[in-house]
């Protein structure tokens, strides 16, 4: 039988804003679902999540971030995320 994807989020270390606009992205602590960019969850094979990704966000006027896995942030599987962690804007993965 095969396994059940994992599905991850970003884990925020400190408030990230838009350098465009100065719109709050995330504040320390939220985490980020990693989607597609259909906005779908994305799921990874296995028990190990992807040593190194690169991701983008995006504030609300639409102006694009991209963050690092993990030289940037942080990432964990969705389910050890804690029920009370604030949430921040989706990150839509470019590349892994």
């Amino acid at each position: 039988m095969a396994e059940a994807p994992r599905f991850l989020a970003v884990v925020h270390l400190r408030d990230l804003r838009c350098p465009q606009c100065g719109q709050r992205l995330a504040k320390a602590g939220a985490r980020s679902f990693v989607v597609d960019e259909r906005g779908d969850p994305v799921g990874f094979d296995g028990d190990e999540s992807p040593s190194e990704m690169r991701l983008e966000l995006r504030c609300p006027d639409g102006h694009p971030l991209a963050l690092l896995v993990p030289n940037e942030v942080a990432a964990e599987d969705v389910a050890s995320t804690p029920d009370h962690a604030p949430v921040a804007v989706d990150a839509v993965l470019i590349d892994f």
